[in-house]
């Protein structure tokens, strides 16, 4: 198998191979994946975390072999915190977006084959154990962040890669879409007994779940929609009191930790 590895900050993830297509997701900086298919202008790829497949412009990572992979994984793992980081060098300048996860070495930097780049700025500090006191904050510093379909980061993002965005700050692991992440964790049989940070589901009418949202308290719920959004939540669904009507109709609720 051929591997590569993102080394730009943020780039799409496309469901075809032209700038035109759907932008199923992002890759951040650092993130391995499986080579499937290389044409001249663009990459098929699979995510080695969540499976996920896709086409990534050429250019925008470099391939990587095992000597490589295991350079840099040697290194101590971080996640970018909330304010953001810098990687440098005498050429490169690579802003950060917080949730971007990097394998530091003793001297700070990262290290990838012939690329050696010096990280400067905040790391997440959170762990499982800080969950039910830390995620409603966190999740809260994402109010009014735009949606954007595909999107993963502080400057666009959609209703799952908010929830796995979050999680992923406190050693938590999610997959990508929402009816992914409601296929797993345990669950909340009543809305009386829904806990901070518990993930609600909601789906069309064509019973597919398409939304998700992060509860902040058993009736309030932090979600991307328009923008990162918090409504009230009920058996029913998601209130929207600007629409003055429900918006999402409740599926489930599942809890994680």
């Amino acid at each position: 198998m051929k591997y590569g590895i993102c080394t730009l900050a943020l780039v799409p993830l496309r469901s075809e191979q032209a700038h035109r297509s759907e932008m199923v997701s992002q890759v951040l900086f650092g993130e391995l994946f499986e080579i499937l298919d290389a044409q001249p202008d663009w990459t098929a790829i699979r995510m080695l975390e969540t499976d996920y497949l896709g086409w990534i412009q050429n250019g925008q990572f470099m391939a990587v072999d095992a000597a490589d992979i295991a350079q840099y994984f040697a290194g101590k793992p971080d996640i970018v915190g909330r304010e953001g980081g810098l990687l440098f060098n005498g050429e490169s300048r690579l802003h950060l977006c917080h949730g971007t996860k990097l394998y530091l070495n003793e001297a700070n930097r990262v290290t990838l084959g012939e690329l050696a780049l010096t990280y400067q700025g905040s790391v997440n500090a959170f762990s499982r154990a800080d969950f039910e006191t830390e995620v409603a904050q966190l999740a809260m510093s994402y109010k009014d962040t735009p949606y954007l379909w595909g999107g993963r980061s502080q400057w666009g993002i959609d209703c799952s890669g908010f929830s796995q965005l979050i999680y992923s700050c406190f050693g938590i692991n999610l997959p990508r879409d929402a009816y992914q992440q409601a296929e797993i964790g345990d669950n909340v049989d009543f809305v009386s007994e829904i806990r901070t940070g518990d993930l609600a589901y909601f789906d069309n009418a064509e019973g597919r779940i398409t939304h998700v949202g992060i509860m902040l308290d058993r009736d309030t719920i932090i979600h991307a929609s328009a923008k990162v959004r918090i409504d009230r939540m009920d058996n029913e669904g998601i209130f929207n009191r600007e629409l003055n009507k429900y918006s999402h109709k409740l599926r489930i609720v599942k809890r994680y930790n």
